[in-house]
């Protein structure tokens, strides 16, 4: 019976790492067979500041709250595909962040690569955003998070402090498919869209700095699905505030799945399934 039992336990552990493995992949390809949708959310986002609040330093997420749920724990986008850029990507920070130790921030410069974008959104700091100029028409870039995400956290940089406006730009987010180019869903966020998230930054992007100005927030969910990128487009810069989308300073991390994901529920059935088997090997 020990040799039964034995055998048993070498065949469970490589059907659970098979199932691991499939439903690994699963992820990664994301419901790309399915249609999915945007559905907007707004939050609460909770931060730390070194000693008295200064916009011109570090501004830490330390945590967002929505009705439901409360996240502490983010994906950051770790590689950034530009695909159009009429001369206007930016990359800011607050002009006294490097000064601050609290978290790490991207470059100031008004040539950034493609390294430089994705340094500005692979961190918790909220003084450092992409920025869009308005001097140009087109923006239009990949962003690429580490894992299949479904759950987005947006901040725009636009208003006067004390105002009712939380952002005064326009920014067109597409979920892509693990091929990259295939739609899962679309959402057009508008200016109005975003809530005043009591945040308020002053960019340095070298050449000027701008503020300090309102962070608005809005969350975006992924129904029925998931992506590891997101293409992020603004057009007709260009054309001024009532004609185009008016270059978009912007920041996004998205939320680690939870634990019991799709992977958890199927591999959880398949210990089920395995530990009723093992029971009639060891009962008889």
């Amino acid at each position: 019976m020990t040799q039964k039992t034995d055998s048993f336990s070498g065949k469970f552990a490589a059907i659970a790492a098979s199932l691991l493995s499939t439903t690994a992949i699963a992820m990664t390809n994301a419901v790309s067979s399915q249609a999915a949708t945007f559905t907007p959310f707004s939050f609460q986002t909770n931060i730390s500041t070194s000693g008295v609040y200064d916009p011109t330093k570090d501004v830490r997420l330390d945590s967002i709250v929505t009705t439901d749920e409360v996240f502490s724990q983010f994906e950051l986008v770790n590689r950034v595909e530009v695909l159009q850029d009429d001369e206007i990507l930016a990359s800011g920070r607050g002009p006294n962040s490097v000064a601050d130790l609290l978290v790490g921030e991207g470059p100031a410069t008004i040539f950034p690569t493609e390294s430089d974008l994705a340094a500005s959104l692979n961190n918790l700091n909220l003084t450092s955003l992409v920025i869009t100029r308005e001097e140009g028409s087109t923006a239009s870039f990949k962003a690429f998070f580490p894992n299949p995400v479904n759950t987005f956290f947006f901040w725009e940089r636009g208003g006067t402090p004390g105002s009712s406006v939380a952002g005064n730009s326009d920014l067109l987010v597409e979920a892509l498919d693990s091929d990259g180019e295939t739609v899962l869903a679309s959402y057009k966020i508008l200016r109005s869209n975003y809530t005043n998230s009591g945040v308020t930054v002053v960019t340095d992007v070298q050449a000027f700095q701008v503020g300090p100005q309102n962070l608005g927030s809005i969350g975006l969910r992924l129904d029925d699905g998931a992506t590891k990128t997101l293409r992020l487009t603004s057009s007709n810069n260009n054309l001024g505030a009532l004609g185009g989308d008016n270059g978009p300073d912007f920041k996004v991390v998205a939320a680690v799945p939870e634990p019991f994901t799709m992977t958890g529920a199927l591999v959880a059935g398949g210990l089920g399934l395995m530990l009723k088997k093992r029971k009639k090997v060891t009962a008889g």
